[in-house]
Order: structure tokens, then sequence, then C-alpha cells
């Protein structure tokens, strides 16, 4: 809050009333399986990598798209701590987390991860004003895809953990 929040506006602005049960975020790993006996493993990546990055300072903005390729309306991600992003990323793939990528990171919050082609000008033309400058972001979260009470597909943290060294 509150960039979660205005995040979550710009999605029901477009329509995209399930993307705002996922809070906004930036997916640093891909979706991937792990083995329930490699979940200390895989977490143990994951506070490694925290641990050598501190909080990252974002902007956020302008809006974009991943057309041709996937009908995906986002906010782009830049600012001072952008290598640190990409750096970040890197360090996640190993141990039960290593996967081969099918495509290249972009640092990226979805806004509508599914939109109609011939919606998308229209989309990028009513929100081509945000920026958001100075986001803190200060957690590291695995998410875990659940089901909830009306069986639909959910994603829900499973650990958080903060940037930095342990204290």
């Amino acid at each position: 809050p509150p960039v979660a929040h205005e995040v979550d506006g710009l999605r029901r602005a477009l329509g995209d009333g399930g993307l705002v049960k996922v809070d906004p975020h930036i997916t640093l790993i891909p979706p991937v399986n792990v083995r329930e006996d490699e979940l200390g493993a895989a977490l143990a990546v994951v506070r490694a990598a925290a641990a050598s990055t501190g909080v990252l300072t974002l902007d956020l903005g302008p809006v974009a798209t991943f057309l041709p390729v996937s009908p995906v309306v986002f906010l782009a991600v830049g600012g001072p701590s952008l290598p640190t992003v990409h750096a970040l990323q890197a360090s996640l793939h190993e141990g039960p987390l290593a996967r081969p990528l099918s495509h290249d990171f972009v640092p990226h919050v979805t806004v509508v991860d599914v939109l109609a082609p011939e919606r998308i000008p229209e989309a990028m033309s009513a929100l081509s004003g945000y920026r958001r400058s100075i986001v803190k972001v200060r957690h590291l979260h695995v998410m875990e895809e659940v089901r909830d009470e009306e069986d639909r597909r959910v994603w829900r943290p499973l650990a958080g953990v903060a940037f930095g060294p342990p204290s």
C-alpha cells in the first residue's frame, strides 16, 4: 500500500477482476513445481538471495504490452534498483528452482493478463500517463497455488523473507 491499491484500481478499470485477487508483484521465477522433500532447499535459495539484497527502490510505468507474443498489459519496472532485480532473479535460479526460461526476464507488474488484442491500444492510451516513482520493495515471497472455497486456483504466500542480512 498505497501502490498496490493504485495498481488494483488500474486492473479494475480495465476489467480484470481476476488479478485483483493477486497482489501486485514482480514475478522473479515463473511457476515451478517443487517436490515436498526439496522445499527446504528451495527456501534456502530464497533466503540466501534475499539476504544478499537490500531494499529495492523502483519506479513503475509506463504501461507496455507483450503483444504479439502475449495479450498482457503491464507496468514497466525501472529505477535505481533495476540491476539488483536482474541479479536477484538470476540468483534464484539455483537448486530446486533452477529451470530453463521460455522467455527473457522482463521485470514488470501485470495489470491485465489476458486482454483482447483489439482492446490493448485503448488500454495503453488510457494508462499512458501512469507513473509511480520511488516504490520501496522490502520482501520476497514464495507463493503456493491452492484452491479457494469456490475451487478456483489462487496464489497464497507460503513464505516471506525480508531483504537484507538476517537480524
